[in-house]
């Protein structure tokens, strides 16, 4: 209960402030299912009636209970399309809406979130946590309402018409749910085991393929295709146990509801035969329609059991978006890059376990070449997203900033297109950036130059394929470029190479550059530490290293 209550909280709080998601969308569903139900309910009443006639009446069919019939019918028929209709519109809708939200999201915060998991991860949340969360509003909650609302309204029938029928259903009625819930449980703890289950399997499917080099330069196909088909089947034996509980529902609800109805067949025949005198009289017309209408009262908990599946969906969905959904907005600042100064500068440990970062009297000025120094895992790249826009803090550079870390995106498009990423720009403005950064041999030596496709697999090494991340950042003409430890996985002669390039190029920048190899300390205009998540100018690694030139402590 205190579960489904955080994750009603969660979609109203975070979710539900617009559009379709609005209770309105719900209540409006919820209304034209009950109408359905009623229409069916009184239909059922015609449809008695006309029986009655027959058999008992000896006479035809009455044209008002065959007008009602029809009526009943169509309205039925009509609600039920409406209730489609809407309902894969309001999907859609709030599809959109949840997609966009993590859109911006991603564009706002870029490197500094989605390095935090694999793809598969963000794969299997686009692909099925976001529409589990759609599925859970406008299915699971919308029935839960019907499935609650429709037999009482039944339930009121038939105490109308047979009091006595009517007060057995209300006493053996709160068994289902009761059922409902033991199985419930059950199953929403094995759907949490089975997404974590499933990531795993897909995040280390995904991390052999990225390293098959490795693991063919080693010879260990055979170990870690043993270790990929032991996860494989403990994936298959926790989806068995979901779908066995699934059928457990199933069929517990089916064992009562047939159960309950055979029960009141048994009593209205033998009442019917003068057998019982228990209770009030019932006519084939009441007796027919009390029959036809009672597996109301668990058609729609049924039904219910059909969506459990998507709550607990919704509940392991709501633990990987909650978070992003629920992300403070980028503080603005009006400072210039002319004197951007960070005098109460701070990042807050709100996410992703981002570590605190606090700075005083930082200044940076136009044409600043700044050295960020610190040991692995202290926050310099958290600093940088930080400065980026990408996190939120109390300070971002007030202009446009591109940012190169460890790891080059390579599109399987055209070279044109990984440069350009979509801009205009002419082929003489490519093909200047490229020699700026001595890539045009490489480039003229391509089967169609600028044309040639890049693929699965690029044609660059690790060095060229920094240097093309170069060239897009010449392209783009920003202003203040942020280097994250770009030559990390880089050759000693490789890491001269991009440094040489990176110094000449970056000659009208500001930069900030953050490197544990060595680099040469006189380029630089200031230098900044990160220790024990502050970030204080000067390189104190240095300062409690007699003797250490910068290129011999990093």
């Amino acid at each position: 209960m205190k579960q489904r209550n955080q994750l009603a909280a969660w979609f109203e709080s975070q979710v539900a402030t617009e559009g379709v998601a609005k209770r309105d969308t719900l209540f409006l569903l919820v209304a034209l299912k009950v109408l359905r139900a009623l229409s069916f309910i009184l239909g059922y009443w015609f449809f008695a009636a006309i029986v009655h006639a027959w058999m008992v009446g000896q006479s035809l069919t009455p044209k008002a209970d065959l007008y009602g019939l029809a009526t009943c019918l169509i309205l039925a028929c009509v609600f039920q399309l409406v209730v489609n209709w809407q309902t894969s519109k309001a999907k859609l809708t709030l599809l959109n809406q949840l997609e966009h939200r993590l859109l911006q999201q991603f564009q706002r915060q870029q490197h500094a979130l989605i390095r935090h998991h694999s793809s598969f991860y963000w794969q299997t949340l686009w692909l099925k946590h976001i529409p589990a969360v759609v599925h859970w509003h406008f299915d699971y909650r919308v029935q839960q309402m019907v499935a609650v609302t429709v037999p009482v309204f039944t339930l009121v029938a038939i105490l109308w018409q047979n009091s006595l029928i009517g007060l057995t259903l209300l006493i053996t009625l709160p068994v289902v749910p009761l059922f409902m819930v033991i199985v419930g449980k059950g199953a929403a703890s094995l759907h949490r085991k089975h997404f974590i289950a499933l990531e795993r399997l897909g995040s280390l499917f995904v991390d052999r393929l990225a390293a098959l080099p490795l693991i063919a330069s080693f010879r260990v196909h055979d170990k870690q295709q043993a270790l990929i088909t032991n996860a494989s089947e403990q994936l298959n034996q926790r989806t068995m146990k979901v779908v066995g509980v699934a059928f457990l529902s199933t069929t517990v609800l089916d064992f009562f509801a047939t159960l309950a109805v055979a029960l009141i067949a048994v009593f209205i025949g033998f009442k019917l035969l003068g057998e019982f005198s228990l209770g009030p009289d019932i006519s084939l017309h009441v007796g027919l329609w009390i029959l036809l209408t009672a597996p109301f009262l668990l058609t729609e908990l049924k039904a219910l059991g059909q969506f459990y599946h998507q709550k607990a969906e919704a509940e392991a969905a709501q633990v990987a978006l909650q978070d992003l959904l629920s992300l403070p907005e980028q503080h603005e600042t009006n400072n210039a890059i002319n004197d951007s100064a960070f005098q109460q500068f701070t990042l807050d440990h709100f996410v992703m376990h981002n570590p605190t970062l606090t700075a005083h009297g930082l200044t940076l000025a136009r044409g600043d070449k700044i050295q960020l120094h610190g040991k692995s895992g202290a926050g310099k790249s958290v600093f940088m997203e930080a400065l980026a826009g990408q996190l939120p803090a109390t300070h971002k550079l007030p202009t446009s900033v591109a940012m190169l870390n460890q790891d080059v995106v390579v599109l399987p498009t055209s070279l044109k297109e990984n440069l350009t990423l979509g801009a205009v720009y002419s082929d003489d403005a490519i093909w200047h950036v490229l020699a700026q950064v001595e890539l045009t041999e490489w480039a003229q030596k391509l089967p169609q130059e600028l044309a040639t496709p890049m693929g699965e697999h690029p044609p660059l090494s690790g060095g060229q394929a920094q240097r093309l991340a170069l060239a897009r950042m010449l392209l783009q003409q920003v202003d203040v470029w942020l280097l994250d430890e770009p030559t990390a996985h880089l050759s000693t002669s490789q890491h001269k190479l991009l440094t040489r390039i990176i110094q000449h190029v970056c000659v009208d920048k500001t930069v900030l550059w953050a490197s544990h190899k060595p680099l040469d300390s006189a380029w630089f205009t200031q230098h900044w530490q990160v220790l024990n998540g502050e970030v204080v100018k000067g390189n104190e690694v240095n300062d409690h290293l007699p003797g250490a030139t910068n290129e011999e402590a990093f």
